[in-house]
């Protein structure tokens, strides 16, 4: 796609951010076909809708849908929703969809998906997207925002890979779409950045039952250790070379009390029975602190606790 142009693009795994990410890039003129499976037939009978903080809304009354990635056929660019859990399916359900010039971008969390995919995809480029937007899927094809400004994404490419070379492009039609984006130049130190508020919110909600974000924040116990976890993934990304300020710790508790009582998605994961996403998030970061000599007590504890659930 050239600068200014309209994208083919697929959304292989259209939870709530793959479908905020899908709605914002249709609404803005893409050509957008969203994989589903449970949803398939509630979003054909209704479509999809996206509510931003504030009650406004996007609609898409027929979305392109597909229960099979065939249906799909090759598209300019695929945007990579799944599951770290489900990491294991990007061997069936990717091929379908990448073309030899294919940009991959992935929006998971925790570490080692952009390496999965280059593994898979040695010839194409690969780009990270690490989201601070909040989003919620409160029914099919229906997804809530609940950051005031509908907060933002940080892009850039995998080591080793011609993703630079796209980055501009995709900044300018994220842009377009409503999607405030930032670029920087190292995709490791922006992964290991988003990890300091995973950890905490993503495990801490977990642990004490699945609550939303504010009952971490507003339990002075708990918020310690909130801090606690954000120092030990901050002094790990250190020794790892990306230079993380200690005052980002302030910053990202102050985005969180923003949120009110928003359920991380691991806490909406583990309500609905489903797997967490403990190797990516949790599991490989304590390893590779670890690795350089970083002690992490609390980390350590943490995944015990959720191994354990």
């Amino acid at each position: 796609m050239e600068t200014g142009g309209k994208a083919s693009i697929g959304i292989i795994g259209s939870g709530a951010l793959g479908s905020y990410f899908g709605i914002r890039l249709a609404k803005a003129g893409h050509s957008v076909g969203f994989l589903l499976r449970s949803d398939y037939e509630p979003v054909q009978q209704r479509g999809m809708r996206l509510v931003l903080a504030g009650d406004q809304e996007v609609i898409l009354p027929s979305p392109d849908i597909a229960n099979d990635p065939d249906q799909l056929g090759k598209r300019d660019w695929v945007i990579v929703g799944l599951k770290t859990t489900r990491n294991h399916l990007f061997k069936t359900l990717l091929p379908p969809v990448v073309g030899p010039d294919t940009l991959l971008i992935t929006i998971q969390n925790g570490l080692g998906n952009a390496e999965a995919l280059m593994e898979l995809f040695p010839d194409n480029p690969v780009i990270g997207a690490l989201c601070q937007i909040g989003v919620n899927r409160k029914a099919p094809g229906e997804i809530h925002s609940f950051v005031p400004g509908d907060g933002f994404v940080q892009i850039g490419a995998a080591v080793g890979n011609r993703g630079n070379d796209y980055l501009d492009v995709c900044q300018e039609a994220f842009e377009a779409a409503g999607i405030r984006t930032k670029k920087t130049a190292s995709l490791g130190e922006a992964l290991w950045r988003k990890l300091m508020w995973n950890v905490p919110f993503n495990g801490l909600t977990v642990a004490i039952g699945g609550k939303g974000t504010d009952a971490v924040c507003g339990n002075p116990e708990l918020r310690q250790t909130a801090v606690a976890l954000m120092e030990e993934i901050r002094l790990a990304g250190n020794a790892l070379g990306y230079p993380i300020e200690p005052a980002y710790t302030d910053k990202l508790m102050g985005f969180t009390d923003q949120l009110g009582s928003y359920m991380a998605s691991s806490v909406l994961d583990w309500l609905d029975g489903r797997r967490l996403e403990v190797e990516a998030i949790f599991r490989k970061p304590l390893e590779a602190g670890t690795a350089v000599g970083v002690d992490m007590p609390e980390l350590k504890k943490l995944v015990e606790k959720l191994d354990q659930l």
